[in-house]
């Protein structure tokens, strides 16, 4: 049997999310309420339970398909949704240790569901820690996505320094020695703290040039803290009693995840990130935290995989995403509508392939006028002219 519990229903929630034999933040309703601030979709909490006992949670977004432009064209009668794990986050089964028979049976619940409640397709990031893709191949097309990093807070302190890259032990040496202090904030202080950690994230986010989703308002900080009390926190750097860096982290159970992080520009030299994820490791493992999930880089094995592996060579973890299609006529008349709305072909594998951004073919520039000049002088003025830039910039996790 199960329960469908809505956003909208936070005590219900709560009381069966305290019923699960597993616990982690992204299946909390502090923190899918937030995802509904940020405008992604309405959360719900699919609660399982077989007839032995056994309970398994499931957390979704939910997402009207009637805001799509061709919607009306793909013939939509009633209301249809598609659904995605939290945004910023992960999902999948929320259980005891997986078996196979308990994962298969909540699994044909939950499409019976679905199909029941006019729900096209199924986008889930499974959760690297957990593994919780482990007997859903069957269920469901899973792929391989990109490669996680773990820190083991079960080891000691000096187990811990001694795992670190040579590069990140000499970088927190550094930093010792450049006069830096390191910081735990929670609830009250964090909140006094909050507006210099804003606007160091917001630089932050100028200089990667992150999409406009990621610039987080200063309000969607405050409810977060607001929400999470003591289990929100900013791991922060200082130089003089000036804050430089900060990580925002989130704990639940024995764990503790990064959330968002900002640092400034002119002290990086100074190794302050090293620094800082160093001592929030030794400040989760002194709390009794026994993993501190830092994410993956942006593709591959990337400069922001390596610089979180340097941390923990043997903590590698994958993430894996699934797929599923619960209304296959549905699901290709709104891929057509989407051909015929963009008037152009798919362009890359995405899903669903319905939510695929089209491709903007720009205008031609308009011709520079160059005087016709040779030698010296006009290899100076070609250097001048500008040049496309086809390398965009991701964003950190």
């Amino acid at each position: 049997m199960h329960q469908i519990i809505s956003f909208a229903e936070p005590e219900r929630w709560e009381r069966a999310y305290a019923q699960a034999s597993r616990k982690d933040v992204y299946y909390r309703h502090s923190y899918v309420d937030l995802c509904r601030c940020m405008g992604d979709g309405e959360p719900f909490l699919f609660a399982y339970e077989d007839g032995k006992g056994n309970r398994v949670c499931y957390v979704f977004i939910r997402r009207p398909l009637q805001a799509l432009p061709f919607a009306q064209d793909a013939r939509l009668e009633g209301d249809w949704y598609d659904i995605i794990s939290p945004t910023y986050g992960y999902g999948g089964p929320l259980c005891a240790e997986p078996r196979e028979q308990v994962l298969r049976a909540f699994r044909e619940e939950f499409e019976a569901y679905c199909r029941g409640a006019n729900i096209v397709s199924e986008f889930v990031r499974f959760h690297p820690l957990l593994r919780n893709n482990r007997f859903l191949g069957g269920a469901m097309d899973i792929v391989y996505d990109r490669e996680t990093v773990f820190i083991d807070l079960n080891r000691t302190e000096e187990e811990l320094f001694a795992r670190y890259h040579p590069n990140h032990q000499r970088n927190i040496r550094k930093a010792q020695k450049s006069g830096l202090e390191f910081r735990v904030l929670v609830a009250h202080e964090a909140l006094q703290h909050l507006e210099v950690f804003y606007r160091l994230y917001r630089a932050t986010m100028d200089k990667v040039q992150a999409v406009k989703y990621y610039y987080f308002s200063i309000e969607y900080l405050e409810r977060l803290f607001s929400r999470f009390g003591q289990d929100a926190l900013l791991g922060a750097v200082f130089l003089d009693g000036r804050m430089i860096s900060a990580a925002l982290c989130l704990r639940e159970g024995d764990t503790l995840v990064y959330h968002l992080g900002a640092s400034e520009k002119e002290a990086l030299h100074l190794g302050t990130n090293i620094f800082q994820f160093h001592h929030i490791s030794l400040w989760a493992r002194r709390n009794g935290l026994r993993a501190f999930h830092l994410g993956g880089g942006h593709r591959g094995r990337d400069s922001l995989f390596q610089f979180k592996h340097r941390f923990n060579p043997e903590g590698v973890l994958e993430l894996h995403n699934g797929m599923k299609v619960h209304q296959p006529e549905v699901y290709a008349r709104l891929v057509e509508s989407w051909k015929r709305y963009h008037a152009q072909e798919l362009p890359e594998p995405y899903f669903p392939a319905y939510r695929t951004r089209p491709v903007v073919r720009a205008a031609a520039p308009a011709p520079v006028a160059v005087p016709l000049l040779t030698g010296e002088t006009a290899a100076a003025i070609q250097a001048l002219l500008p040049r496309p830039d086809g390398n965009p910039v991701q964003l950190m996790e």
